[in-house]
């Protein structure tokens, strides 16, 4: 059985969502091929486009716009030196108007990147952040006073450790711990039962009237990132009217609740759109003819489907994508084969230190592109004229280190969609 897209996208995290989201934008059929979750469900919900620069002085950007020349200049082979400014700063337009609409909205300072506590009481350089975060940061700016909540029998969130390690620069925090107001007999407490659980009013408002006798001073009340699957803000909004104080999330840990909001946004107003998710399903394998693709074969448990195609694009991150596959002395790519640039040996991959500062060799290893965002084959060339790769794929750049993995998806996917178009 076959079926034909415009362009076939494989890989469901945020670039190829992004990718999907550019191509319905311009009127392309398209369909999404995801053997995956991808990486939403590991992401904070908070959008990066540059923090740190160079790596090994972990130098951190008040103004990413600036930093991004400065990594153009250092590193003319990353990524970002493939797509103008003004590429750039459309591709973030149109994706955070295209979220505002499915009611999933995202602030920060014009030209520069802003500073929120983390779920450890770190500090974390982001570019954007959920509406329901933002609070937080302008708490953090302004030195409020503020009670930091977390719940009993929760993994990884200890309202104790944030404002402990928060104290340097956030002095003003306390810190208390609650019976979450729902039971989960028999089951494991886990971020996305809780999240689901509070979308219910009654336990929306036992949760308030367990707060609501702690207040004190406080003149914000922060909360672990799990208050609702959808609708937080309204959530937020109605706690801080029983309550009397705003409300603000704080990044938890995965299974990211941010994430999955993000996810099913893009999903769903995507597929209204027309596009066509193939989830759970892997692309086993591209057919070509010369230097083109032709179609992507797709396999499932009892299943087998062919995708024509005028274009294939490659958004299938790296290990946790499934993308690249590390092999005994080198990393593949997993579905055509294509040139990955690499170390030369194995014993090249990492460096001494595991939390060495400059990272690991490996961290860079990726794909090659040209300036159309095509991955370069063995000779030099392009290795197909209607392939490309965007996203963490993509060699030269070490996204999780220079806190870029948002602008790095956004940009590529805007730039490789912009190239199909222009190639038909």
């Amino acid at each position: 059985m076959s079926e034909k897209y415009d362009l076939v996208i494989i890989g469901g995290g945020l670039a190829g969502m992004a990718a999907a989201f550019f191509a319905s934008q311009r009127k392309l059929q398209t369909a999404v091929v995801a053997s995956t979750a991808g990486g939403l469900l590991f992401a904070s919900g908070v959008l990066d486009l540059l923090g740190i620069h160079p790596i090994g002085e972990q130098r951190c950007w008040t103004n990413p716009w600036q930093g991004i020349a400065a990594l153009r200049r250092d590193c003319p082979k990353h990524p970002y030196a493939l797509v103008a400014d003004s590429d750039l700063a459309a591709s973030w337009q149109e994706f955070l108007q295209f979220l505002a609409q499915g009611g999933l909205h995202y602030q920060g300072r014009t030209n520069h990147n802003v500073t929120l506590i983390t779920g450890f009481g770190t500090l974390k350089t982001t570019f954007r952040v959920p509406r329901t975060m933002w609070p937080g940061v302008l708490g953090l700016l302004e030195k409020k006073d503020a009670l930091i909540v977390d719940f009993k029998g929760m993994k990884e969130f200890r309202a104790s450790q944030i404002v402990e390690n928060a104290r340097p620069v956030w002095p003003s925090l306390r810190a208390v711990t609650l019976s979450f107001p729902f039971g989960f007999p028999g089951a494991e407490r886990h971020n996305v039962a809780m999240a689901q659980a509070l979308q219910s009013p009654e336990v929306l408002t036992r949760l308030a009237s367990s707060i609501r006798p702690l207040v004190g001073q406080a003149e914000l009340i922060g909360v672990p990132s799990i208050v609702g699957l959808q609708r937080a803000e309204k959530l937020l909004a109605e706690l801080a009217e029983q309550v009397g104080v705003p409300f603000f999330e704080i990044p938890a840990m995965p299974p990211s609740v941010p994430g999955l909001r993000l996810k099913e946004t893009l999903e769903g107003r995507l597929t209204s759109r027309g596009v066509r998710f193939l989830t759970g399903r892997r692309a086993v394998a591209v057919q070509t003819r010369q230097r083109h693709c032709q179609s992507v074969i797709v396999r499932g448990e009892h299943y087998e489907k062919v995708l024509t195609t005028r274009g294939v694009l490659l958004a299938s991150g790296r290990f946790l994508g499934g993308g690249l596959r590390a092999e005994r002395g080198r990393l593949c790519e997993a579905i055509l084969g294509l040139p990955v640039y690499q170390p030369q040996t194995r014993e090249q991959w990492h460096r001494q230190r595991f939390l060495d500062p400059r990272g690991h060799p490996i961290n860079q290893a990726g794909l090659a592109v040209d300036r159309f965002m095509r991955p370069i084959g063995c000779d030099g060339h392009c290795a197909y004229e209607n392939l490309f790769a965007v996203g963490s794929l993509l060699a030269h750049q070490d996204w999780m280190r220079m806190k870029c993995g948002a602008g790095l998806a956004l940009a590529t996917a805007y730039a490789a969609v912009t190239s199909f178009i222009d190639s038909q």
